[in-house]
């Protein structure tokens, strides 16, 4: 470690333990070294950093004593090319996906409509604190490559890939199996662990109905052969399950064809998972495949509700998804109440839903001891938050933890968020540049 090369950042620091713990430090610091790893969360000393005698002095410190440190958002769920769908009314999940996604979808044959979204998606997950997320693009492998071209431009940590589809698709949108399968190995090939690991490839085939078994065991072994991850949907609607058991009649359930194909696994994310058996649940935590819970999506659609409790008996991992553009919001804070608001015989508290936004979120991505808290050694992704953009008369210093992050799970937005940090380094919001004008003082 060199002189001059640690950053202090001194403010109130909210660090999430637990699902049910939380370090709340009312006058902490965070030390961030020039790799932008944490060194040190601690409380503030007054005559330096909290480490032991004879150590490094800081270079600066950042006062942000009137503001709140937490560890940047996780997204484990959303979808790229539906950021314009948002709030436009389906009767059910089949029904909007006809009206609105597939026809979305297929206009980013066009590298314009591409550059054009992507870049207001991008822009909209920084000023909404999502640091990292887990995102699907389309069937077309340039818009792909385009969007990791924007993720990378935009500073995010971004696990990302082209959507599969080779069967039950509509014309446009239905690949050919050899070719699905080709395109996205040279997709993982140039993206997987780039800009120093900040970028992640997924193999994405969108959900069993629109996949053969032929397209996901191949997934499966490119997977295994990459250690790059796989995401796809399950048990979203019942008759989502119905069509399963359609196509696969010689298949018991809907996690069976991941188990079959070679696709569940520790690096497996699954969205939804509302219509699953206790078996199901339990084989989901044997092979260590994990959740992206989409509650705000759920409630839109009217799918239905995932029963956090018998998940978490059944010990499966997960952590929650926006997936927009069912899900309404790209704030992880709306998420949070939402997960909430939707579980009938449970109370998702405040300090879980931080967890679960966070270092929840971090553990379903398998990055648990990269991101997620501030523990030492981790990534210095973090989040500056203004407490009075809830409401002017609010005064940090007079609310207790649980207070806090009530005001954050329950009232918050991205209005609340100053800056986002990933790797020690500020987020631009204007990195990525638009080319629409955008009135002033429009909230995206």
């Amino acid at each position: 470690m060199k002189k001059g090369k640690l950053t202090g950042y001194r403010g109130r620091i909210i660090n999430p333990i637990s699902p049910t713990e939380v370090e709340d430090i009312r006058d902490g610091i965070l030390v961030v070294d020039i790799a932008g790893k944490i060194v040190s969360c601690g409380p503030y000393k007054g005559d330096g950093p909290p480490f032991k005698k004879g150590t490094v002095p800081f270079d600066k410190v950042v006062d942000l004593r009137r503001h709140l440190i937490i560890p940047g958002l996780v997204d484990c769920h959303l979808h790229l090319p539906q950021l314009d769908c948002r709030g436009k009314h389906g009767a059910t999940l089949l029904d909007w996906l006809k009206h609105y996604i597939f026809p979305a979808e297929m206009a980013f044959r066009d590298l314009r409509v591409v550059d054009d979204v992507g870049k207001r998606f991008f822009k909209k997950l920084v000023l909404n604190g999502t640091t990292t997320a887990g995102i699907y693009v389309t069937v077309h492998e340039k818009a792909t490559d385009h969007a990791f071209k924007l993720a990378k431009a935009c500073g995010i940590r971004a696990v990302m890939g082209k959507v599969m589809m080779d069967q039950n698709a509509p014309e446009g949108l239905k690949e050919e199996t050899r070719w699905s399968l080709k395109q996205s190995e040279m997709l993982s090939e140039k993206w997987h662990c780039t800009s120093g690991g900040r970028l992640r490839y997924a193999f994405t085939p969108r959900f069993a109905p629109t996949c053969s078994m032929d397209l996901l065991k191949e997934v499966g072994k490119l997977a295994q052969k990459t250690g790059a991850y796989v995401q796809s949907h399950i048990a979203e609607t019942a008759e989502e399950n119905e069509e399963v058991k359609r196509i696969y009649p010689k298949l018991p359930d809907a996690f069976s064809v991941f188990e079959e194909s070679g696709c569940a696994g520790p690096k497996t994310i699954l969205g939804h998972a509302i219509y699953m058996s206790d078996d199901e649940y339990r084989r989901m935590a044997e092979t260590g495949t994990k959740i992206a819970h989409c509650p705000t999506s759920n409630f839109f659609l009217k799918s239905g509700w995932m029963p956090a409790e018998r998940v978490e008996s059944a010990g499966v991992t997960y952590g929650l998804g926006t997936d927009v553009g069912a899900g309404t919001s790209m704030s992880l804070f709306t998420e949070m109440r939402h997960a909430d608001y939707t579980q009938l015989r449970a109370s998702v508290v405040p300090a879980k839903a931080l967890y679960l936004g966070t270092l929840g979120g971090a553990k379903t991505l398998s990055m648990e001891d990269e991101i997620g808290n501030f523990a030492p050694g981790k990534c210095a992704d973090f989040l500056v938050l203004d407490i009075r953009q809830v409401d002017y008369h609010y005064r940090l210093s007079e609310l207790t933890t649980d207070e806090v992050l009530s005001l954050l799970m329950y009232r918050g937005d991205g209005r609340v968020v100053l800056d986002a940090y990933v790797g020690g380094k500020k987020l631009d919001v204007d990195a990525l540049k638009i080319d629409r004008r955008v009135p002033h003082g429009f909230h995206f």
